[in-house]
């Protein structure tokens, strides 16, 4: 567990940070770091990415909603993609060509998006043969299988669904050939533990990666359609 006297964002080093949205608190800590706005999954996300962050240089990456998991200089070429700004796309249909980006990352994005299925498809045309799609859901381990609504429910940040532990098996019944991997981490911030999913029609450049993520190491699970 992090000291609660000292926590020290990962990320940008900061010491000073809020409550969540809603006043929530992670373990009775405060997990929105002030200095650069990250919460627990950020920091996270920032572990794994920067384990294989030279195996990224060569990626021109798509970021739904941009925040402070990834660096753009890691990439070739980013993109952040706004909701209600000019440099926005449908997570849907894009309108992008196929490849036209390697690496196509989502965080606490697909909750919000009508048709999450149709996302991902999308998503991982957008990321090519080769290309990986990453993705992160609000507690895909809190029950047993995801409950979708139908509509955005202003209650709950306007979600259409709560995920369940059946979300890499929903992908890959839903879309056939594809790869997943599900890695796990901790923030040490407040010790909350999340999991990011990482999808390819791929296996050797997922294998390539989780090569990485053992150094650290990462609890990684394989999932396959």
């Amino acid at each position: 567990m992090p000291n609660p006297q000292s926590p020290v964002c990962n990320i940008c080093g900061g010491t000073d940070f809020s409550a969540g949205f809603k006043g929530r608190l992670a373990h009775g800590l405060k997990p929105l770091c002030d200095g650069c706005n990250s919460m627990e999954r950020h920091r996270i996300l920032y572990e794994l990415y920067s384990a294989v962050s030279g195996q990224l240089s060569d990626c021109r990456a798509l970021q739904f909603a941009p925040d402070a998991s990834v660096k753009p200089e890691w990439f070739s070429e980013y993109v952040g993609s706004v909701y209600g700004s000019a440099n926005s796309y449908n997570m849907m249909d894009t309108g992008l060509e196929a490849g036209r980006f390697e690496f196509v990352i989502s965080n606490h994005v697909l909750e919000h998006v009508p048709d999450d299925i149709q996302a991902i498809k999308e998503m991982v045309r957008v990321s090519g043969p080769d290309g990986i799609v990453s993705l992160t859901i609000p507690t895909p381990t809190m029950r047993w299988e995801t409950v979708d609504w139908g509509w955005a429910d202003p209650e709950i940040n306007y979600h259409y669904r709560d995920y369940g532990a059946d979300f890499p098996q929903r992908i890959a019944n839903a879309i056939p050939g594809l790869q997943i991997v599900s890695a796990s981490g901790r923030d040490p911030v407040t010790g909350i533990h999340d999991i990011a999913y990482f999808i390819s029609s791929s296996e050797a450049r997922l294998k390539s990666m989780s090569g990485y993520w053992a150094k650290i190491p990462v609890p990684l699970a394989r999932h396959a359609s």
